[in-house]
C-alpha cells in the first residue's frame, strides 16, 4: 500500500488492526501479532457500517478506506490508496477539511460538515477526525468518520421551511384581519351616510347587510377553488368572483372575458364596486326595467385589467347627472387608493363604466 506513516514499515491499517495505535495520546499496549483471521474480521467489520470509514497519514494522505467510504467518494480499492484526501473532497469544502486534519495532526479531535457529489445529487457528511497516536504519544494516523446527514439536513430544511410558512401565514392572517376591520367600519359609514341621503335612517341595517352579502359571496369565490397559479395564495378566477356578486340579478347580467386571476388585494374592491354598480343598475339603469340588462367585460393589458360595465335596456339617459351619489365617491376613492381609475359615459341607451387597475399578478418587468 501506498503512503508512510507508520512505524516499521507496515500500513497504518495493519498497526491499527493489532491494537499497536490507539485513540488520543495515552500509551499504549505492547504490540502483539495477530492472525491474519482476525485482521480480515476487523477489515469485514470496517466494511459492513454504513459510515464512511478512512484512515489518514498524519500528511493527509489516505491509507485505507471502508467499502462505504470508496462508493462515497468514487475509489476503487483495486487501484490502492496513499491519494491526498483533501483532493477527494470538493473544493469549497476543503478549507474545512484542511483545518481539520492541521488539528488531528497536533493530537486533536476535530469535526466538520462536508459534502460530495453524486450522480444522484448532493450527500452530506458529518466528519469526526479522531487522532491515532503509538505508545509514546505520537500521532501515526488519523481516524476518519464521516456519516450520512443527507435526511437529516433535508428534515431540518423542511421543518424551517415550515417555520417559515407559518410566520408568513401568521402575518398574512394578521393583515387580512386588519383589512376585514377596515371594511367594516367603512361600510358601516357608508351605510349610515346612503340611509341618511335616502331620508331613511332605518335604512342602513338593510343596505349594510346587502354590501355584506356582496362581500361574503365574493369570499366564497375566493375559496370555492385551488388557485389557478399556485404561487398566488390568495387569488381567484375573475369570472368565478363576478359571477358570485351578481347571483341575484340571474341572467340579466352577460359576462364575457377570458380567463383571467386577479390578486387578493383587488377582491374586495371588485366586490364592493360590482355591488354599488348593480344597486345603482337597479335604481335608474339597465337592472330598473324587465327588457334591460348588463353586460360585464374585461381585458387583460401588459400590466393592468381593464373592465367595463355596460347597461342597455334601462331608461333612456337625457343627460350626464349633476354629481355622483356618496356610495359612488366612496367606490371611486376605494379604486383610487390601489392606483386604479374609473370613468363612467352617461349614452341615451345606457352607462357605460369603465374601470382600469393595476394587474398585480403580472410578472415583474425586467429593468
Amino acid at each position: 500500500m501506498e503512503g508512510g506513516g507508520a512505524s516499521g514499515g507496515e500500513p497504518v491499517f495493519s498497526q491499527f488492526a493489532s491494537s499497536s495505535v490507539h485513540p488520543g495520546g495515552g500509551a499504549g499496549s505492547e504490540r502483539q501479532d495477530q492472525p491474519p483471521l482476525e485482521a480480515d474480521l476487523r477489515r469485514d467489520a470496517l466494511d459492513a457500517t454504513p459510515d464512511c470509514v478512512k484512515f489518514l497519514s498524519p500528511d493527509g494522505r489516505v491509507m485505507h478506506m471502508n467499502r462505504a467510504g470508496c462508493d462515497a467518494l468514487g475509489v476503487s480499492p483495486a487501484n490502492g490508496f496513499g491519494m491526498p484526501w483533501l483532493g477527494l473532497l470538493p473544493e469549497d469544502v476543503r478549507p474545512l477539511g484542511e483545518e481539520a486534519l492541521r488539528r488531528a495532526a497536533q493530537g486533536e479531535n476535530a469535526r466538520f460538515l462536508g459534502r460530495s457529489e453524486t450522480g444522484v445529487g448532493a450527500v452530506h457528511w458529518d466528519n469526526l477526525l479522531t487522532p491515532l497516536s503509538d505508545s509514546e504519544g505520537r500521532v501515526i494516523s488519523i481516524m476518519c468518520v464521516s456519516r450520512d446527514t443527507t435526511a437529516q439536513n433535508r428534515l431540518e430544511r423542511g421543518l424551517e421551511e415550515a417555520a417559515t410558512r407559518d410566520k408568513l401565514l401568521a402575518r398574512e392572517m394578521q393583515h387580512r384581519i386588519k383589512n376585514v376591520f377596515s371594511v367594516f367600519a367603512g361600510l358601516i359609514q357608508l351605510a349610515e351616510r346612503q340611509a341618511d341621503l335616502s331620508g331613511d335612517p332605518k335604512s342602513a341595517t338593510t343596505i349594510l347587510r346587502e354590501k355584506l352579502a356582496a362581500l361574503g359571496r365574493a369570499s366564497d369565490a375566493a375559496f370555492a377553488e385551488e388557485p389557478i397559479d399556485p404561487s398566488a395564495l390568495g387569488s381567484v378566477d375573475l369570472e368565478t368572483l363576478v359571477r358570485s356578486v351578481l347571483l341575484p340579478y340571474g341572467e340579466r347580467c352577460q359576462i364575457d372575458g377570458p380567463r383571467t386571476v386577479i390578486a387578493q388585494q383587488l377582491i374586495s374592491v371588485f366586490a364592493l364596486v360590482l355591488h354599488e354598480l348593480a344597486t345603482n343598475s337597479v335604481k335608474y339603469g339597465g337592472l330598473k326595467l324587465r327588457e334591460g340588462n348588463v353586460v360585464v367585460s374585461w381585458e387583460r393589458g401588459e400590466d393592468a385589467l381593464q373592465f367595463v360595465w355596460t347597461e342597455r335596456g334601462g331608461p333612456e339617459i337625457l343627460s350626464s347627472p349633476a354629481g355622483l351619489g356618496f356610495g359612488s365617491q366612496m367606490t371611486d376613492r376605494l379604486v383610487r387608493s390601489i392606483g386604479g381609475r374609473i370613468e363612467r359615459n352617461w349614452h341615451p341607451e345606457g352607462l357605460v363604466v369603465e374601470l382600469t387597475v393595476p394587474d398585480l399578478l403580472a410578472p415583474a418587468k425586467e429593468s
